[in-house]
């Protein structure tokens, strides 16, 4: 079956592909983008070098006494909040200004991991994951809309590559500092993070007169 459809792509043909010039390639320097796209990159990068990977909050959560079937439960409750409050953030995000619904996403960022720092059982596991769904939920998808808000239509690919990449590095070397300082129980890397990310989160609110280039769309 793979193969046929293979062939089949191939045995396509663009009537008009010889009349065109081929496309030529263009370079975007990262110091052509705009100020506002950097001022509000250097911001995220500093929030994602204090977001180590998930893999350690579900370390923590088998630290503090789940068995293997209760941490895939946690991670599993984790993963229907973030369903579940995806399409409000997103919808909320076309009404209020970006910062301020990443802002949001902070707090439950905040509240995942102070709450997985504080806790002594493994039972509030199951309340502290779902209130970190709420993280990714304002985040993901509004952290893309936001900096595409930022960069004219030419450089939404330089940019958002340069968002994806930088911040991935980030979450990279804060897996690298969490896992050194993460000692018996993980909890200084924990409360570390989380009491930075509450720091941003009331620093964000700030950024939301960040000039855009890209005008929003009209509300109904």
């Amino acid at each position: 079956m793979v193969v046929a459809s293979v062939a089949l792509v191939a045995a396509v043909r663009d009537p008009g592909r010889a009349d065109r010039a081929p496309a030529r390639a263009v370079r975007t320097p990262w110091r052509s983008l705009p100020r506002p796209y950097r001022r509000v990159l250097a911001v995220l990068l500093l929030f994602n070098l204090v977001n180590f990977p998930d893999a350690l909050l579900l370390l923590r959560a088998h630290e503090l006494g789940l068995s293997t079937a209760g941490v895939v439960g946690a991670y599993v409750v984790y993963n229907l909040a973030y369903a579940a409050l995806s399409y409000p953030a997103g919808a909320l995000s076309d009404r209020v200004p970006h910062p301020l619904v990443f802002a949001a996403g902070l707090v439950f960022f905040a509240a995942g991991y102070l709450g997985l720092g504080l806790i002594h059982a493994p039972w509030p596991v199951f309340v502290v994951l779902p209130l970190y769904g709420g993280f990714a939920a304002c985040t993901d998808g509004v952290g893309k809309a936001w900096i595409s808000t930022l960069v004219p239509d030419r450089q939404q690919g330089t940019a958002q590559g340069l968002y994806q990449g930088a911040t991935g590095a980030a979450v990279l070397l804060a897996g690298l500092w969490a896992g050194l300082a993460w000692g018996s129980d993980g909890r200084v890397p924990l409360l570390v993070s989380g009491a930075a990310a509450l720091v941003l989160a009331a620093a964000l609110p700030f950024l939301r007169h960040t000039h855009r280039l890209v005008h929003p769309l009209p509300k109904p």
